[in-house]
């Protein structure tokens, strides 16, 4: 992973230049820039513990066979740049053939912009009077970035900021389910939203978008049957709006991380239009996968024996372990502030001597784990934890270390949050 586009080429050189620092809690020295760490000549075992790594050939992996599936299913892919905040990793996922980024903020977007990212897709709706300053202050025509609306009110908001902008803001009306997030509940409130953004001056109506990881990530019959019908009445919407739109293209977009592969085909035979749709999916967990969450829904999981082969976690925390108080039951420093809990614990994987079975995390206090293992933990032993989620794995670390498959760090990521 180390081509870049030129749009980034200025921000990922600009992070390569920064010079170290005790900020960086998991380098064994504070002298030289990010850019020298990958020939510092560290192992792993040189870094101060705990730390989360990533592995380059993981990442070249997913990356490619995303990119294949997206080219093989005709479909344009904006992944979403908050999983990583890391312009050397967007750079990354840009060269792989990506149509865009997509922001969850306009914090995130102003960054992504100034990285150089060409296109942003904001999957929400702005209506804080400072974003949408900003918005409206953008005059850059290397530079397109897309919003969210789901009510008149959101609508007034972002047309009385837009007045007399430099150029019009595109919007996506997005469409949501009864319980869910933001977005409308029903076809007729999707097409009332759709006249009033067509109808305001400086916003633009550009197509539509829905979020269907709202449904659980678990591949229940209960939860294909939530997306499939979600991701087929995001069409119809589509087709609802189509004569309202003026540009030359009309954009659909939704597919997260676990279910990429039910929107695609709820999209194979779309209602007609009277202007190409071009069709994006936002999947952004694809790049590190998991241990838990993702390995568990997303259609290239090992268990899912997909044709294009199997997504390979790319992201671990090593830990050592500092007490054995008690038989079965290590003290491994590292926790919250560390590795991802807010959909399951990190999992024991191995240490040096071989693999933990049956070992599990029990709970994590704010730096230390509770492992229950049989028998094979001592004090001092490295121990390797896989992760869950990873877009609570990057916001705690400002620096990951990338490995090769000898756990020779060879560079580093840096994230922006």
């Amino acid at each position: 992973m180390t081509v870049h586009t030129a749009p980034l080429a200025g921000a990922v050189a600009e992070s390569a230049a920064e010079p170290l620092g005790p900020h960086f809690r998991n380098l064994p020295r504070t002298t030289g820039t990010v850019g020298d760490i990958g020939e510092a000549g560290w192992h792993v075992s040189d870094l101060l513990l705990p730390t989360v790594t990533l592995r380059r050939s993981a990442l070249a992996h997913n990356a490619e066979l995303f990119a294949r599936w997206c080219a093989e299913q005709g479909v344009d892919h904006a992944p979403h740049g908050k999983t990583t905040m890391s312009p050397q990793l967007i750079a990354d996922q840009l060269a792989a053939g990506a149509w865009g980024i997509t922001a969850a903020t306009v914090a995130q977007a102003r960054a992504m912009h100034a990285w150089g990212v060409p296109r942003v897709v904001l999957a929400n709706e702005v209506v804080d009077p400072v974003g949408l300053r900003w918005l409206a202050g953008l005059d850059d025509p290397g530079f397109e970035v897309y919003v969210l609306a789901d009510g008149p009110a959101g609508v007034d908001r972002m047309a009385a900021a837009l007045a007399g902008a430099p150029r019009s803001l595109p919007v996506l009306v997005e469409l949501g389910i009864p319980g869910g997030r933001a977005g409308v509940r029903s076809r007729a409130e999707a097409l009332a939203v759709a006249r009033k953004v067509a109808e305001s001056p400086g916003l633009e109506l550009a197509g539509v978008e829905c979020f269907e990881g709202v449904y659980p990530n678990d591949r229940s019959e209960r939860s294909v049957a939530g997306v499939d019908r979600f991701a087929s009445d995001l069409a119809e919407v589509l087709a609802d709006l189509d004569p309202l739109v003026e540009r030359d293209e009309v954009v659909l977009t939704a597919g997260g991380s676990a279910y990429p592969d039910l929107v695609v085909g709820a999209w194979r035979s779309l209602p007609a239009t009277s202007r190409p749709v071009r069709k994006v999916v936002r999947s952004g967990g694809y790049l590190t996968h998991d241990h838990g969450m993702y390995e568990r829904s997303s259609p290239f999981a090992s268990a899912a024996h997909h044709p294009l082969g199997a997504l390979r976690p790319a992201l671990e925390l090593w830990a050592y372990a500092l007490s054995t108080p008690e038989p079965g039951l290590a003290i491994c420093g590292f926790g919250k502030r560390d590795a991802p809990y807010d959909v399951d614990l990190p999992v024991p994987l191995r240490t040096g001597n071989g693999p933990l079975p049956g070992s599990t995390v029990e709970k994590l206090n704010d730096q230390h784990a509770f492992v229950r293992h049989g028998g094979e933990l001592a004090v001092g032993d490295t121990v390797v934890f896989g992760l869950s989620h990873p877009c609570t794995v990057f916001d705690k670390w400002s620096l990951v270390p990338l490995l090769d498959d000898a756990d020779q760090v060879v560079g580093a990521v840096r994230t922006y949050f």
